[in-house]
């Protein structure tokens, strides 16, 4: 289980390992890799980083506080509290931006209400209802529009160099950007939600914290931030969405941690 540092700069401390990164180490502590609540030392610690740093210290103390009354102890029933109420209404929002109506989300959401109720949800079960929700969530989480940019780019320097012209150069580009774009996002959305997907079904179907830190949770959450950002396309302001959705994860993970008693 989750144990907080030593009373003596117990704060600074946490603070300080989580400005690290997931991985990171502070004044010569291991580091933080797969081991008992890595996982939500890695959830904070991505978090804090998308944050701006004077939020991001004051949540971070807050969050320790949170695990300060738990005892030094955090159950696994967080992490699904965390997704009912935070987590799938983030990733709602960001499908019903894209025109979609969440059901793939919401199935997710059930599914952590029953584990949270001290239902037993089976990994097949959880694996069924995953699959779909991440690649709806990488899809999304894809730098789509750099992508196509790069590879119209790249496309359109060919074609004028083997003398299309600058007409069929254009169309050139356009079509195999499309093409070439379409096809990897596709790919990364499939491949990640996959190998992710069974991951965290099994990490899920047995509250077994040790796999769910070996899923590595940081990118997990670094995807389902940028999910949020890019829902509705990858404009310029799709930085300040993504620090807008990881303040809301942070806070509602906090919100979680103080639940965590009740």
């Amino acid at each position: 289980m989750t144990r907080i540092p030593a009373a003596t700069g117990a704060v600074e401390e946490f603070v300080a390992r989580l400005a690290e990164g997931p991985y990171g180490s502070v004044g010569g502590s291991p580091a933080l890799g797969p081991q008992p609540a890595a996982w939500l030392v890695q959830m904070a610690a991505s978090l804090f980083g998308g944050q701006d740093s004077g939020r991001a210290d004051a949540w971070a103390r807050r969050l320790h506080a949170g695990m300060g009354g738990l005892g030094g102890q955090v159950p696994f029933r967080v992490v699904h509290d965390w997704h009912v109420r935070t987590v799938v209404p983030l990733l709602t929002q960001a499908s019903v931006r894209c025109g979609a109506d969440g059901e793939d989300q919401e199935g997710v959401r059930r599914l952590h209400s029953r584990a949270l109720a001290g239902e037993r949800v089976t990994e097949t079960e959880w694996a069924g209802a995953l699959v779909p929700a991440l690649t709806e969530v990488y899809r999304r989480a894809y730098p789509y529009a750099d992508a196509h940019a790069a590879a119209s780019a790249g496309a359109h320097a060919y074609a004028m160099d083997n003398d299309y012209g600058e007409e069929r150069a254009a169309e050139f580009a356009s079509f195999y950007a499309e093409l070439n774009t379409d096809a990897n996002a596709r790919s990364f959305a499939d491949a990640n939600a996959l190998a992710n997907a069974r991951a965290l079904a099994a990490a899920f179907a047995d509250a077994d914290e040790h796999a769910l830190a070996d899923a590595y949770p940081f990118a997990y959450v670094h995807a389902c931030a940028l999910a949020f950002a890019r829902a509705d396309g990858a404009g310029e302001g799709w930085p300040g969405r993504y620090r807008a959705a990881c303040e809301r994860l942070a806070d509602g993970l906090a919100d979680s941690v103080g639940r965590g008693a009740s």
